[in-house]
């Protein structure tokens, strides 16, 4: 376990992720409410989508039904259904996403070698056949080096959120084990 001065350590979701090719021509850096532009919740988060993918998207597709929300809070929340029934534009934001995601485990995997990398968030509530897919695009934009491939394991965790919870319990038995 990693506590940090501050105790902020291990915090991999506000990680500057590389953009470039990630990000399509013309579109904005994504700030994060945290302060800073371009790292990982800046994408790969409901509030992600709610204020850098979804406002972006549906400036290329001006006639999708997300375009006539209430609210573009409430547009966020349900792009996920049109993602698992394979709308192009969803599947273009949750593409986004979990490149942002296999780009942030690429630079867990050159920092601390894991052996399993986690997933939780919407995507832990999302269809099955959803799951799987975005787990195959994260998967698909994680470079790991030669041998990791082989050993790293991509799970998107059950129960609701828990992959932090669960990667301290891992982290903890692991601990004890070596002892």
């Amino acid at each position: 376990m990693v506590k940090g001065a501050a105790g902020f350590a291990g915090e991999l979701g506000h990680v500057h992720v590389p953009m470039h090719g990630l990000l399509e021509p013309g579109q904005p850096l994504p700030h994060c409410n945290c302060g800073f532009d371009g790292d990982a919740e800046s994408v790969a988060s409901l509030t992600g989508i709610e204020k850098n993918l979804l406002p972006w998207w549906l400036t290329r597709y001006p006639d999708h039904e997300l375009a006539r929300a209430e609210s573009m809070a409430k547009a966020a929340k349900l792009v996920r259904a049109f993602g698992e029934s394979g709308d192009p534009m969803a599947l273009a934001v949750f593409a986004q996403q979990a490149k942002a995601v296999g780009r942030l485990f690429t630079i867990a995997a050159n920092f601390t070698d894991p052996d399993a990398y986690f997933l939780g968030g919407g995507v832990v509530e999302a269809a099955p056949h959803f799951r799987a897919w975005f787990l195959e695009k994260v998967r698909e934009s994680t470079a790991l080096k030669e041998g990791r491939s082989a050993v790293a394991r991509f799970e998107v965790v059950p129960h609701l959120d828990m992959a932090g919870a669960r990667g301290a319990a891992i982290a903890a038995l692991e601990r004890i084990h070596a002892r």
